[in-house]
């Protein structure tokens, strides 16, 4: 019994020692489980810590768009928004707005606005921007930087707003049939006389004005230019002159038209003209273009046209106009002078100015200052009237313009115009010779025309353009020879150039012919006097050419460059006596074409290339800058046309 008695004693403290050992084990899984419950506690809190930072971060961006986008309806409804600063915008408020009447300094506090109207949480979705309108009337351009605000979370953009413009592509036209203005289309002694021009021939032409003309296409009235097709010659024609792409023809850029595309290939070329970007017209048969080239062929261009699209669907848009502000040049700041002028630009930032006393009737340019009150050096009378031109500095983010004079409608004489010496223009020999002189004279048959009289608002430009300048006329801008940028082609050129004229662009080609007095005459008597003419000739050297800055050579190695936007408001960009004098070469223009109607460049006589081929390739700047004082279109709204992130500026983090 005892023994059984220990051994039971025994057996009793054995399971008690069990017990401890299964109470410790019990508390150390307690623990475990406490420790793993409490560390998957915190990674749930550090999770919706991160998940509510995550999503704060993503609405403080959202939050920045709202202000860009607030900011630009406020432009949409008021084109002047922003001139001065609206003291009434809490999102405005703030130490860097500009120069105020709400009494905004260094010290005032950061202002927000919320997105939802009417919030107060604090936490909830807030913007504030800083606005700079420093460029708005020289370039069109609102610089925003906005700051959106969620739960202590800050994201700020950068954006650049903008209207659009024509330099939205690199080539666009209201109509694609050739300028009524232009006499070697539309001879004056055929068109204008002739009883086959009725009016409503002349009205769809556009020989009475551009509001009267038609597009190829029918619109609703039912009117069609289609109906008229020029079926005489040259010389006689006897309905409208259609201009045309032809093989060779390149336009790297997105191209506009409101009108129909004519297209063909060259006698003896397989080579279709190429367009390399999207190609817009309002031809309504465009709605549906098809899937395949052959297709966009028939249905976005004129019947029997052809053309490679290199794989861009052409599509249809309403048409877009261009808003006619030629006069308002007159008062833009920068260099005005008075009749024909002529301006060569050098690498160096200056420009050599020749405007003579007999083009500019003794009146003085004028200069205006910029904005921030930089006034121009636009020469003096004498420096402009002498042999060397006034050297004087380009007007940089102004323009140079010239307007008609009050001195005597006459044409140009030899030299009066200026230039270097053995380069000035007019070219050749006449001086003022009378019928009766029984003398004979060289002259530039260009020269002829009223248009290009002395005392007309004529600019003559050429060279090396060094800042951001737009020549603008009140009559055409003459190209006498390549206007390459001094920084180059590219996305990080400084240098910006526009063309705008009244009336047209013209790449120059001058022609030389001889007139000689005569008379005949009898053993009794002789005939009245008359002007003998010899057979017209081109002029060699002419446009003079420039090295490229970006490779260093001419560019093209035959042909002219111009570097810049160009626009015509009224009437085209041409090439004087485009019909005659051989295969000039490529016309090359770096940057954006916009005219009212088609200009003629080059014409193929008999299996003979005439005049230059198109080589039209897009300034990528454009997209987000144009030259000083570039006209927009007639129906273009406020857009952001470049956005990127930021780090957001202490003072507004703790604002």
């Amino acid at each position: 019994m005892r023994r059984s008695a220990r051994h039971l004693d025994a057996r009793r403290a054995g399971a008690r020692d069990d017990e401890g050992a299964a109470l410790v084990l019990v508390l150390a899984s307690m623990m475990i489980l406490t420790m793993l419950a409490l560390a998957a506690l915190a990674a749930t809190v550090s999770s919706t810590k991160t998940a509510r930072h995550t999503q704060d971060y993503q609405a403080a961006l959202a939050a920045a768009q709202a202000g860009v986008e607030e900011f630009i309806s406020r432009l949409n409804r008021e084109d002047n928004y922003g001139t001065v600063v609206d003291c009434s915008n809490a999102a405005w408020q703030g130490p860097r707005a500009a120069a105020n009447s709400c009494g905004w300094g260094s010290g005032t506090p950061v202002g927000w606005a919320p997105v939802v109207p009417g919030q107060t949480d604090a936490d909830a979705a807030w913007f504030h921007y800083d606005v700079d309108v420093s460029q708005k009337t020289t370039y069109g351009v609102v610089r925003l930087t906005v700051t959106g605000r969620v739960n202590g979370v800050h994201r700020t953009l950068q954006t650049s707003v903008g209207k659009g413009g024509s330099t939205d592509y690199v080539y666009y036209t209201d109509f694609e049939s050739g300028d009524p203005a232009n006499e070697v289309l539309y001879p004056p002694a055929t068109t204008k006389a002739s009883s086959v021009w009725t009016t409503a021939k002349r009205n769809a032409c556009g020989l009475n004005g551009y509001s009267r003309a038609a597009y190829f296409w029918r619109n609703d009235s039912g009117q069609a230019r289609s109906d008229y097709p020029n079926t005489g010659s040259a010389a006689s024609p006897n309905g409208c002159i259609e201009i045309r792409f032809t093989s060779g023809d390149e336009l790297d850029g997105a191209v506009r038209t409101n009108d129909t595309i004519l297209a063909s290939l060259r006698s003896g070329s397989s080579v279709k003209p190429s367009f390399l970007q999207t190609v817009t017209t309002s031809d309504k048969r465009c709605r549906t273009p098809g899937t395949t080239n052959a297709q966009w062929e028939a249905n976005c261009l004129r019947p029997g046209s052809v053309a490679n699209f290199n794989n861009k669907t052409p599509q249809y848009d309403v048409p877009e106009y261009l808003l006619d502000t030629s006069a308002e040049f007159a008062n833009h700041p920068g260099c005005h002078y008075y009749g024909a002028t002529r301006v060569i630009f050098r690498s160096n930032g200056r420009m050599t100015v020749w405007n003579k006393r007999v083009n500019n009737g003794d009146t003085a340019p004028v200069a205006i200052p910029g904005p921030l009150g930089t006034m121009p050096q636009c020469g003096t009378l004498a420096q402009l009237d002498s042999p060397s031109g006034a050297d004087v500095p380009v007007p940089d983010e102004m323009v140079v313009y010239a307007a008609s004079s009050s001195a005597p409608m006459r044409e140009c004489r030899q030299g009066e115009i200026g230039g270097p010496s053995g380069r000035t223009l007019p070219i050749g020999t006449y001086t003022g010779q009378t019928i009766d002189s029984g003398e004979s004279f060289v002259r530039d048959v260009t020269m002829q025309t009223d248009s290009k009289m002395c005392a007309r608002g004529n600019l003559y430009a050429e060279g090396v353009v060094k800042g951001r300048v737009t020549l603008a006329s009140e009559e055409s801008i003459v190209v006498t020879g390549d206007l390459v940028l001094a920084g180059g082609r590219g996305e990080t050129s400084p240098d910006l150039l526009g063309l705008v004229a009244t009336n047209a662009v013209e790449v120059f080609h001058p022609r030389q012919q001889t007139f000689t007095s005569a008379r005949t005459c009898s053993w009794y008597s002789c005939g009245a006097w008359r002007w003998d003419t010899g057979t017209e000739t081109s002029t060699p050297g002419w446009p003079t050419r420039y090295a490229d800055p970006t490779v260093s050579r001419n560019e093209p190695a035959q042909g002219v460059q111009i570097a810049g936007s160009i626009q015509t408001l009224q009437h085209s960009f041409l090439v004087q006596k485009y019909n005659v004098g051989g295969d000039r070469g490529k016309l090359f223009v770096y940057g954006s074409i916009a005219q009212r109607w088609r200009g003629a460049v080059g014409q193929e006589s008999s299996g003979q290339q005439n005049g230059y081929t198109k080589l039209y390739r897009y300034d990528g700047r454009l997209r987000f800058a144009t030259p000083p004082y570039f006209p927009r279109w007639a129906n273009s709204q406020w857009k952001a046309t470049s956005t990127g992130e930021i780090a957001t500026d202490p003072d507004v983090r703790n604002g």
